[in-house]
C-alpha cells in the first residue's frame, strides 16, 4: 500500500524530532567537546529584537577613606556599567528525499488526504530505516558544522555567530565584542600569551601558572581546559616537571605513558582536566591563522561565558509545486554571550 504526502510529511518530522531533540545536551559524542561542554550549560533566551543583552560591573566606583572627627564624607553616584550586546543569529540545516528514492525501496507516495492509506508492515520497516539512516547523517553534520562555527571569530559570514576566537582572543586590546571596544575597555579584556618556549624547563608551567592567576583575580577558578595537539605534547613532556603516585604498598604497581581515554588526557592542571579538542586540526586547515589552533590552550570559566539559544524548530516545509520529495529543515536560533572577559585566558606555545 502507498503513503500518502501529508502522512509521510508528519512522519518525516516526528522521525527528525526524535533525532534532534534534546541531541546537544544528552547524545553529542565526547569528540565534540566544546559544543558539548556549551549544551550542557545552555540557557533558553525568549524573544529579542536582535541582541542577548548581557549587565557588565565595570568598576565599583568606591569613595574609601579614612575618617575622624569632623572629617568630610565624599558621596558618588554609582556608575550603572555597561551593557553588552550579543546579536543572536539563526542556524539552519535542511534536506530532502525525493519521492523517486522512496519508490526504489518500496515505498509509494501517493496524493490523498492523511490516514487515506495504510502501509504494510515491511513497507514501515523500509522507510523508517530509510528515514533514520538520512536524519543520523543530518544531525551529525549539523552538529559537526555548528562546533566549528562556535571555534571561529565570526567574520566568515555576515550572519555568522562570534565563537571562542573572538570572544576569548589573541589580542585582546583590539576589537569590539559584545558592543564593546576593547581598545579603551581594558576590563573587557581577556588574558592571553603567546610564544611561550614550551621546550624550556619549567617555561610552559610558569606560563600556566600566570595566567591561572590573571582568571582567578577576578573571575574565580577557570572549569574547563581546552587544547590543541602541540600544546599537550608540550605540556606532556616538558610542562610537567614530577609525578605524585599514591600508591599502596601491597599491590602490583603499573605504569602506563598512554594515560587518558579519547579526548580526556588524564593530564590536568590545578585538578582541571586538560581536554584535547580535535577540531583544532580542522580550523588549522580551514582558516590557516597565523597563531595555529593546534599550539593553543585555553582556560575557560563556564560560569562567564554562555550558550543561549531558543531551543531547536523542526520544519517540514511545504514541497514545491514541480518537485515530488519530502523536506526537512531545522532552525536553532543562538547567540555566545561573554559575561566577564577577563575570567578567561588563550595561551600559545612557539
Amino acid at each position: 500500500m502507498p503513503i500518502s504526502a501529508p502522512d509521510l510529511a508528519a512522519l518525516g518530522k516526528v522521525s527528525l524530532d526524535e533525532f534532534m531533540r534534546n541531541t546537544p545536551v544528552d547524545q553529542i559524542g565526547v569528540e565534540h567537546p566544546l559544543l558539548k561542554k556549551l549544551m550542557s550549560k545552555r540557557k533558553l533566551f525568549l524573544g529579542a529584537k536582535q541582541n542577548v543583552t548581557v549587565q557588565i560591573r565595570k568598576a565599583y566606583d568606591t569613595n574609601f577613606a579614612w575618617a575622624y572627627g569632623e572629617t568630610t564624607v565624599g558621596f558618588n553616584k554609582r556608575d550603572k556599567g555597561e551593557q553588552a550586546a550579543f546579536p543572536w543569529r539563526r542556524a539552519v540545516d535542511g534536506f530532502y528525499i525525493d519521492y523517486d528514492t522512496l519508490f526504489g525501496n518500496g515505498i509509494k507516495v501517493r496524493e490523498g488526504d492523511r490516514g487515506q492509506y495504510k502501509l504494510e508492515q515491511n513497507e514501515k520497516v523500509q522507510l523508517v530505516n530509510l528515514l533514520n539512516e538520512n536524519m543520523e547523517q543530518f544531525r551529525l553534520g549539523f552538529m559537526e558544522k555548528l562546533d566549528i562555527e562556535l571555534h571561529r571569530n565570526g567574520t566568515a559570514s555576515t550572519d555568522a555567530v562570534t565563537g571562542l576566537d573572538g570572544l576569548i582572543a589573541i589580542a585582546p586590546a583590539t576589537g569590539i565584542v559584545g558592543g564593546l571596544d576593547r581598545a579603551t575597555a581594558v576590563y573587557w579584556r581577556n588574558n592571553f600569551t603567546t610564544a611561550i618556549a614550551s621546550t624550556t624547563a619549567g617555561a610552559l608551567a610558569t606560563a600556566m601558572e600566570l595566567q591561572w592567576r590573571k582568571c582567578i583575580r577576578t573571575g574565580g577558578m577557570p572549569d574547563f581546559i581546552l587544547a590543541g595537539s602541540a600544546f599537550i605534547d608540550a605540556y606532556r613532556q616538558y610542562g610537567i616537571q614530577g609525578i605524585t603516585q599514591n600508591t599502596d604498598a601491597g599491590s602490583v604497581k603499573r605504569l602506563d605513558a598512554g594515560v587518558g581515554s579519547g579526548v580526556s588526557t588524564g593530564l590536568y592542571f590545578k585538578g582541571v582536566e586538560i581536554i584535547w579538542d580535535p577540531n583544532f586540526e580542522t580550523l588549522d586547515a580551514l582558516d590557516a591563522p597565523v597563531i595555529p589552533w593546534e599550539k593553543r590552550c585555553y582556560f575557560i570559566n563556564t560560569k562567564h561565558i554562555e550558550l543561549r539559544d531558543d531551543d531547536m524548530d523542526i520544519v517540514t516545509p511545504t514541497r514545491p509545486h514541480n518537485v515530488l520529495a519530502l523536506y526537512q529543515m531545522i532552525n536553532l536560533r543562538l547567540a555566545l554571550v561573554l559575561k566577564k572577559a577577563n575570567a578567561h585566558s588563550v595561551m600559545a606555545i612557539a
